[in-house]
């Protein structure tokens, strides 16, 4: 007797286009844009410059290789394991999370100190920017929120990548 399984999947996919507005906001910073500014016109050469001999060899890298390992889970540990054997796999992954361990307090601390200058008083956003105890608690904050929506599942944390990546990176670096 023949069975045959089937396999339906509840998981949230995230869109092309939503994929790719949180690889642009996560590389592209509004914080660098007024030193870049000197530049002028000739800066748009080099993000494109960026994408053609980086972001895109690295997609189509990251995207055969999820395709070869469709069937099997692990990502980066899983990728590089099966390339170089499973203590290289474990010590890619490892430093891969090394450096989120680094990017992510700094990312959230440059978002605190941006909200403490949101108010009219320069003086006293200044104050209140360089105050250490109101930096770790928006840090700690946006952290504990970001995981919550995480908590969600896949489709909140597109949703909210996708019109916060729009509204507070591309349209605002649009403008400017």
């Amino acid at each position: 007797m023949d069975i045959k399984k089937t396999t339906t999947s509840t998981g949230f996919k995230l869109s092309v286009m939503t994929l790719a507005i949180m690889n642009v906001t996560a590389v592209v910073s509004l914080r660098g844009l007024p030193a870049e500014a000197v530049y002028g016109l000739s800066s748009a050469f080099y993000y494109l410059f960026a994408a053609i001999v980086f972001l895109i060899p690295t997609a189509m890298v990251a995207a055969e290789l999820a395709a070869m390992f469709s069937t099997k889970q692990g990502g980066v540990f899983r990728w590089v394991g099966e390339a170089y054997g499973a203590r290289t796999g474990f010590l890619a992954i490892w430093l891969q999370w090394i450096e989120s361990t680094i990017w992510y307090p700094t990312v959230l601390t440059f978002g605190a100190v941006s909200i403490a200058f949101i108010g009219m008083n320069d003086v006293h956003d200044a104050a209140l920017a360089s105050n250490k105890v109101f930096t770790l608690c928006m840090v700690l904050a946006i952290y504990w929120i970001a995981t919550f929506i995480a908590l969600k599942g896949l489709g909140w944390v597109g949703k909210i990548s996708k019109w916060g990546g729009m509204i507070g990176t591309i349209i605002p670096a649009g403008l400017l």
